[in-house]
């Protein structure tokens, strides 16, 4: 079966029609994007960390066995 050819459009193309954004409510949704990047790279932190905890428990209790 033959995969249909799309063309794919870019983000930033320059004939592409986009809305005009108060800059008081861009600022508000810059502001909220720089919050959910935030709490998204410290959830992955303290995932890692979680995950290494439990590396290091695991192989402290394979040496106490």
């Amino acid at each position: 079966m033959r995969s249909r050819q799309t063309r794919r459009k870019d983000l930033f193309e320059t004939d592409r029609a986009t809305a005009e954004i108060p800059a008081a409510r861009r600022m508000a949704l810059i502001r909220l994007v720089e919050c959910l990047l935030v709490e998204a790279v410290a959830e992955r932190e303290a995932a890692a960390q979680a995950d290494d905890l439990e590396t290091r428990e695991a192989g402290h209790e394979q040496d106490h066995a």
